[in-house]
């Protein structure tokens, strides 16, 4: 799996490859409502392609819906939590639901977490995945608490214990380039 924000945008890919933590890095605060509504994908040139909707309720419970040959195929509905540490707002889901929601057959032990960084500026919806490969470098030179998993094709990095909300700031640990949402306006 290549990060939510592609997954989201693009569905599985062949190289799978995620992050998670055993326990969030922040604090869960109340949900935002800069978020509550349905956001529609949005292509490379930023136009609407409508691959995939999240559907974030007011009470953080959100729906993913894609886009597909068959028609739209909507998934159980997850809790989601939020956080800020300095100038940034992140989100996270159950690790395991990501995996089911896209089909991927590899489990994290259960209770672990997927962390996005996120910003909503006006009707744009931005989300970060994390880079699975530098924080598996990391975890491999002990500069971070964790295990790797890789095999055919495969990277699953597991961030143990306690991890403080500065590893959130380290250079290279989110995407550069964020997966973009456009909010759908209900006529």
């Amino acid at each position: 799996m290549n990060k939510l924000p592609l997954l989201l945008a693009t569905g599985l890919l062949a190289a799978c490859q995620a992050t998670s933590f055993e326990q969030a890095p922040l604090q869960a605060l109340s949900c935002d409502s800069a978020l509550a509504g349905d956001w529609s994908s949005l292509d490379e040139e930023g136009k609407a392609d409508g691959e995939v909707v999240l559907h974030v309720g007011k009470d953080c419970t959100l729906e993913v819906t894609e886009r597909k040959p068959a028609g739209p195929q909507t998934g159980e509905a997850t809790r989601f939590h939020l956080g800020r540490h300095g100038g940034h707002t992140y989100a996270w889901v159950d690790a395991n639901w990501l995996m089911r929601r896209f089909d991927e057959e590899h489990r994290m032990p259960e209770g672990d977490v997927y962390v996005m960084r996120y910003r909503v500026q006006g009707d744009q919806l931005e989300l970060w995945s994390t880079e699975d490969k530098p924080i598996a470098h990391a975890i491999i030179d002990d500069e971070l608490e964790g295990e790797v998993i890789a095999r055919d094709e495969r990277l699953f990095n597991r961030l143990t214990g306690t991890q403080d909300p500065e590893v959130l700031d380290r250079a290279g640990f989110f995407d550069a380039d964020p997966g973009r949402f456009q909010r759908v306006r209900s006529d």
